[in-house]
This record gives structure tokens, sequence and C-alpha cells, in this order.
């Protein structure tokens, strides 16, 4: 039975990408208070019926227009309904545009959207804004709301029979000094910004009160507005609606399944540990019996001193010559808060290796000569929920706690995979694995900071291995008896560059703009891609040493997994989680997990690499503009949204933002994002593999997740019953996260499932591969790391073909680059940025 107590508060998500940032700032802000979601084309027969479990309605922001119906779906019917069934409603953004239009107002487009922009809001000291002082939120809106139908000057308030009274607007003589983009002077002087209805409990906001820059008095809002729609309960609500408060909509049969798809953000919940495969001798891959203890592997270790060792010193050490290798490196361009750690994987004949290509519903699972194909619609057809179970049987023990790594699944997520995990299909290719991991027994770790060598093994009585290498590195470097490792000319390759067409981008540009213009998005970041036809190298490796020569970054890589080769000087973090620890006697775990969104780049050598670099103090100028910052705010706010929907509300904090790094080639504007994964500690009989919610027990009202497995939830569909963000979802893993955050934000735009969807048709549908995914680790002992892939460049073998006329073997390279496009971009000075991207890294190839 659900606690009288607690005042229900039911939310409508139109899709947006800063949904559950509202549904945090209404669970941290309001006591006593349970949060439902459910999305605007929920399948509810009955909804007048259905509402009467709740106490008010916030109907939230989305792409797309208030007078389209599958845009607002049912926040439309909020408005229409009866005197009896009415209720307290609070509408945001596009909530607030479907009252006004339900309500004979107007909705234009304003001739330059405000997205990301913070600005000044003048209101009558009434109602939700009585006592408030200086309003300055954040605005990301496309349109604009009209009460009067061709009235454009809402100084003078209107007569007093119109159903909605103003409360607030934008007026731009009230932002001298505050917005200074030029092109925002076209939009009319006084702009809407707050309604409420004379006789019925309905209010809305234009702008966002939850964004990370929207200040204290902007989310005081909404403690008004809960007071005046408790008040009104109390002097309204009747008997009928009190006996339907005690029944728990969320178990209602009234809510059917949704008709369109949707992530359940950690949604690995029903995974049991019987549809976890292994290997066996013949080659096949059994299940086995539901596994009731997982034995963890003990860390086999050695510690040398760093000395004279470095990354390319152990390569030429262990010969990695050819075949697949992973090497993730920080050596280039160590800080104490990102390059700290490089990690080299041993790779062996016995290593498995999961793959995946998108659409195939099965992950093929390699060992030696074996391969063996695990269908995924045992783990709700997602490989990342095949990925959470694989790791969760792999434990290892007595590591070094200062080392990230002691051995796990080190691999990519390109981005058409990435594009999967919010169902937008694409096409993949058998021979170019979209996901590709191969599980790491044996390492070599260097920990830069404390100066040291770990040599680690997680195979049982592996001791002779490490000592032998250990033995091998000891030896101080000399003179590699092998200098073609270490030097590269790239006049040696012959490249030949084919480089993006200006005029194709420009008019990708000006489709992107369209659609930010018409409210389809926020932001489009916006790609294209060069390729290079160069001489075939068996072994790239002195490739990839020249790159991270030129671009020192603190996530550069190289890998060769599935026949692809990868060679990234990226500097920038998708996201990475701590092993989850347990202080004291505490049963409680805790995992950090931390994103570093890069958006807003500006030239280091602005007139060339002879030319004089620009200063620090000089950049930091250059990305302060409102411009700059509503990128990198966009993005923000968009991460924030993906890991509530994780970690739950009032466990994200954003400890920098907005903060200007220096690099090799480039200045970027950073902003670093951290969450708290909170679970009851699990002993190594009971790994967080979860066969029920964790989250869900007597006397509370929680939703239980439905399984993975549950025949009447489709794959990457709603679940059936709502979901609640009042408490922290339990037994929840950095994988959960992961899978909730892809495909990095920085690199879709926002809202990011329609920007995604968008972007495929702008783009052609031409595949991005590697390029925008993701590439790192998951480790045996909790954590994982994965950064961006971009300023990479990256081949395929079966790409590799004989060139007739030359008379030889040629590859062929890709190198992706990109922007975020937003109103206020221009198609020079994103040509200009994209070309710098694209050429940071072309210098490999001379």
């Amino acid at each position: 039975m659900p606690r009288q107590d607690i005042s229900r508060i039911l939310f409508i998500d139109a899709y947006d990408s800063f949904s559950n940032n509202i549904v945090s700032l209404l669970e941290t802000r309001l006591s006593a208070i349970e949060v439902t979601i459910i999305k605007i084309d929920q399948d509810i027969p009955d909804f007048p019926a259905y509402l009467r479990h709740f106490d008010a309605v916030v109907a939230g922001p989305g792409p797309g227009h208030p007078e389209n119906a599958a845009d607002v779906g049912l926040i439309a019917q909020l408005w229409q309904l009866g005197d009896q069934h009415v209720l307290p409603v609070l509408g945001i953004c596009l909530g607030f545009q479907s009252l006004v239009i339900a309500f004979g107002g107007t909705v234009l487009p304003l001739p330059e959207p405000r997205h990301g922009i913070v600005r000044n809001v003048t209101f009558t000291n009434t109602s939700t804004f009585h006592g408030v002082k200086h309003v300055s939120p954040v605005q990301y809106h496309s349109l604009h709301a009209l009460l009067g139908r061709h009235d454009l000057c809402l100084e003078k308030p209107l007569k007093s029979d119109h159903d909605l009274e103003a409360l607030a607007w934008d007026i731009e003589a009230d932002n001298q000094g505050t917005d200074q983009i030029e092109a925002h002077k076209s939009n009319p002087n006084v702009v809407l910004m707050a309604v409420k209805h004379r006789r019925k409990p309905f209010f809305g906001l234009q702008f966002h009160p939850e964004s990370i820059c929207s200040n204290q008095a902007s989310q005081r809002l909404v403690d008004h507005w809960w007071a005046e729609a408790q008040q009104w309960n109390l002097q309204r609500k009747s008997q009928t609606r009190a006996q339907a408060h005690n029944v728990d909509p969320r178990n209602s049969e009234m809510l059917l399944k949704a008709t369109d798809p949707f992530i359940e953000v950690g949604a690995f919940e029903g995974l049991s540990l019987h549809h976890i495969s292994h290997p066996t001798a013949g080659g096949d891959v059994a299940d086995s019996p539901k596994i009731a203890t997982v034995i963890p592997s003990p860390v086999i270790r050695r510690v040398l001193p760093l000395d004279e060792l470095n990354v390319p010193h152990i390569w030429d050490v262990l010969q990695f010559d050819e075949g697949d290798a992973v090497v993730l490196d920080a050596e280039p361009h160590q800080r104490a808060d990102t390059g700290t750690h490089s990690i080299i994987g041993i790779l062996g004949p016995t290593m498995t290796k999961l793959e995946y290509t998108v659409g195939s519903g099965t992950v093929r699972l390699c060992q030696a000569a074996y391969q063996s194909s695990i269908d995924l619609a045992s783990f709700d057809n997602s490989a990342l929920g095949y990925i959470k179970a694989f790791m969760s049987v792999r434990k290892a023990t007595g590591g070094d706690l200062h080392i990230p790594f002691w051995g796990g699944l080190v691999g990519y997520i390109n981005y058409e995979a990435c594009l999967e995990t919010i169902d937008i299909s694409s096409s993949g290719h058998p021979d170019k694995p979209d996901i590709s991991f191969v599980f790491i027994e044996r390492s070599i770790v260097i920990d830069h900071q404390r100066q040291q060598v770990h040599v680690q093994s997680i195979k049982p009585r592996d001791d002779e291995w490490v000592e032998t290498i250990s033995s091998q590195l000891a030896i101080k470097p000399k003179v590699t008896s092998r200098p073609h490792l270490f030097q590269f000319d790239p006049s040696v390759i012959d490249s030949v560059v084919s480089y993006p067409d200006p005029n194709s981008y420009a008019e990708k540009i000006r489709m992107c703009q369209d659609y930010i213009h018409s409210g389809d998005s926020y932001e489009l970041c916006l790609t294209n891609q060069a390729t290079i036809n160069s001489r075939h190298l068996r072994s790239p490796w002195p490739m990839y040493l020249h790159l991270r020569s030129l671009n020192a970054a603190p996530f550069s890589a190289y890998m060769r997994l599935g026949g692809m080769t990868l060679l990234s000087s990226s500097p920038e973090r998708f996201m990475r989680w701590t092993r989850p620890t347990v202080a004291g006697s505490s049963t409680t775990q805790t995992s950090v997990v931390q994103f570093r969104p890069i958006k807003g780049t500006v030239k280091r050598y602005p007139d060339g690499p002879d030319g004089p670099a620009i200063t620090l103090e000089e950049a930091t100028a250059l990305l302060s503009t409102p411009k700059e910052r509503a990128e990198n705010l966009m993005i923000v706010d968009l991460i924030r949204h993906d890991l509530h929907g994780v970690v739950g509300s009032g466990n994200i904090c954003v400890p920098k933002l907005m903060v200007v790094e220096e690099y090799a080639t480039l200045f970027q504007l950073v902003t670093v994002v951290e969450g708290t994964l909170i679970n009851q500690s699990t002993t190594l009989s009971n790994v967080p593999s979860l066969t029920t919610s964790a989250d869900s027990s007597p006397g509370t009202s929680r939703p239980v997740t439905p399984s993975l497995n549950d025949n009447n939830v489709s794959p990457h569909k709603h679940a059936q019953q709502p979901t609640s963000l009042a408490r922290p979802a339990m037994n929840k893993t950095g994988i959960d996260v992961l899978a909730a955050s892809l495909p990095p934000g920085s690199m879709t735009g926002a809202p990011k499932r329609r920007s995604c969807a968008l972007l495929r048709q702008i783009e052609e549908q031409k595949p991005r591969g590697i390029y925008s995914g993701v590439v790192g680790y998951m480790d045996v002992g909790g954590g994982g790391d994965f950064s961006v892939v971009i300023r990479s460049a990256f081949r395929w073998d079966s790409d590799t073909s004989f060139d007739r006329d030359r008379q030889e073997m040629r590859d062929t390279w890709t190198v992706g680059a990109g922007g975020a496009i937003t109103a206020l971009s221009t198609e020079e000075g994103e040509w200009e940025e994209m070309v710098a991207k694209l050429g940071s890294t072309l210098r490999v190839f001379g």
C-alpha cells in the first residue's frame, strides 16, 4: 500500500534530454513527494481516470512544435480535462507552449533561437513569482508564445476575460550587457516567459529552471508552484480522488505498454547468471547452470621503478610488431586529473574476444580457433547487457588500489553501436565489428604519478610470466636494434588525401540550422570525414608514435582489434567510474562516475604552425562568448540528464564548469560532471547481475523494473510500468551508466535522440564508424574508463587493396572531424573549425 504521507507528481516526458534534471529538481527541492515518469505516447486508454492517482503533473520540454500532436501527445489532453478531473499542472518549455496554444494563444518561430543562453526575466510580483528576486534562468527555445494572436507587445496587460494571465517576460531593455549576441537583437523586444490560468491550476514557464546555469531564484519558482498546487488540492480534492490516491498507478492495469522506442536507463535488471555463457573445451558456448559463487582471481603482480622506461620501450622489449594490440596511452600528456596511467594489454592465442555487429542480435565469442554466438534475446537484445553479465562473473582481488586496471575487457564501441542504444538503426558489416573487446589477463600498467611500472596477471599460477617480464623490463633501456619502430617519415607512405567538399558541408550546416529554427533540436553536432589512400604498413606503430608526438593527449590509444587499426590522440574523456568502495562497517558501496565533455575549440596557432601561439588568457577570452558557452552548457545539461537517470536525484555535482584547457594544437572548453552510484554491498556469492530490482522492498512504492527477458517488454521499449527517480537506482554499475549515456553527447547534440535521427539524414546515412564512438576498458575490480574517439585515424584490413598502377598494396584511412552547429553558427566559422580539427590529425600523413 502506498504511503499516505507522500504526494505524487506525474512527469510527462516529451523525449527531451533534460527531463531527468527536472525530476531531480522536483525531488531535491520538494519534500515528501514521489515522481512517476511516463512518455508522451504512453498508451493509457482512460487518461483522466489514471490522473486521479496524482496530486499534480509536470509537462516537460521536448523537440518539435506544440501544434504537432505527435510532439506533445498526452500533454495536450491535460488542458481539456473536465472540472472533476482537473489537477495542478506545470508546463515547461514545450509544455508551456502547449498550454498557451490550448487557450487561444499563438506560437511563432523566434527570428533567432535562444539555446543555452542566460537572460534576466521581468515578472509581476504575484502568484509563483511573489517574493522572488532577480530571476536569471537558461533559455532553450526556438519558438515563442503570444497570448494575443497578433499582439507582439505584452508590456500592456491583456483584457481580464482572457483565460491566461501573463506573469513574466524577457524584455530586451532589461538584458543590456547580459546577452551580447548581435543576432538576438532581431528577436521581439518582449518575449513571454510565464503564464497562469485565471481559474484552473495551470502554470507555464518558457525557460528551464533545472539547468546548471539557472540561478537559485529560478529554481525557487518550483517551490512556489508546488505550494500553490498543494493549496488548490486542499480546497478542491474530492473523496473519490482521495480514495484513488491509495492505489499505486504504476501497478494499474490502465497503463499499457508504450508504442515508441525508449531505453530504460540502467535496465540490465533481469539478467540471471545462468544466461552467462562460457567457452567449452570443444569450442561451443554452453549455458552453465546458475552460478551461486564467483571465485575472484588473485592479481599476481610485481612493481618496478619507472626510471627510463616508457611505452615505446616496453613495446620494443615485448616485440609487438604485428597482430592484435591494445595500448591506452596517457604518457604524451600527463595531467593530475586525466593522464595518470598507461595500459598495455598483453594479447595471447587463448584470449577471449567479444564482437558484435549492429542488428545481428548475437555476440560472437571467440577463443583461439573457436567461435560461438550468444543469442541476446535473454539480455534485452543488448550487447552491453551481455557484457555486464560477462563482467559480473569475472572478478579479481589483491591488486594495487592505485592502479585502475588489473585486467578485464579492453576495446571499442563505434558510433553506429552507440546509436542502437537509443533505438536508431543502421546497417552493420560482418567483417567490421561495431563492438569489439578482448579480455585482458596479462597487462603492464605505468603509474605516471608514482613513477612505477606494474607487471600483473589474473591468470591462475602465472607467477613465472610476471617474473620473466619484470626481469626483461628491469634491464635499462638501450639503443634499440629495431629503429624502424620509432622512426616514421610520412613521405614514405605516399599519402593522397580526399577532403570534404566545402559547398556540401555548408549546405549541411544550413540544414542543421533549419531544424534548429523549427524547434527540432537545440544543437546538432555535424561531422564529416577525410579519406587517405596510402602505402600499406604492416605495423602502423611508428605512425602512431609520430601522431602522439604531434598531438600530445591524455587519452591517446593504439588499437588493433577485429581487423581495425586505430591511432588516437583524443583529449576527451567520455566517462570513468571508480571501483565500488565500502566505507568502514557500512554495507553501502559507492562508485563515482565522471564525465569530461569538451565543447568549444580555438586554435593554439591561429596563423599556422609557424606563427605565434595565443596565450591561455587570450584563449579564455575567445571561449567565454555566449555562443561557445552555450555549446558547452547544452551538452553539460544533457549529460546531467543521462546520469540522473541512473544514479538518481541529488547524486550529481559539477566540480568544473567551462574551464579552458590547453593541448598541443588547440584550446578546449571543458566541464567535469560527476555522479555517485550507491549500492548495497554485495558478497562475491551475490554478484550484481540482478534477477529482481533490489530497490523494491516491502513498504516502499518504488516500482520493480521489468526483467530484460520479460516477454511483454520489447527491446528498447518503454518499461511496462513508469519509472521513478525518487531514490538512487540500486545495484547499478558503471556499465549501466555507459549504456544510458551513449552516444557521447558532445558528438550528437540535444535533445539527443531526435538530434541523432536528424544527423543520420543530414549526413546521408554515412557511417561514422569508430569516430564519435568510445574506446576504453572495464576492469575486473569494478571500474572503467572510456574516451571519445576524436583526433584519430582508423583503417580496416578489409579495405586494403592492390593498386595496379603503383603495383603495391594500399591502405584506406579515415579521419573524422566536426563541430556543434547552433543557431549562432556561421558557415565559414564551422568550416574552419572542422578543417582545423582534421588538420591536427592529418599531419601524421605528411
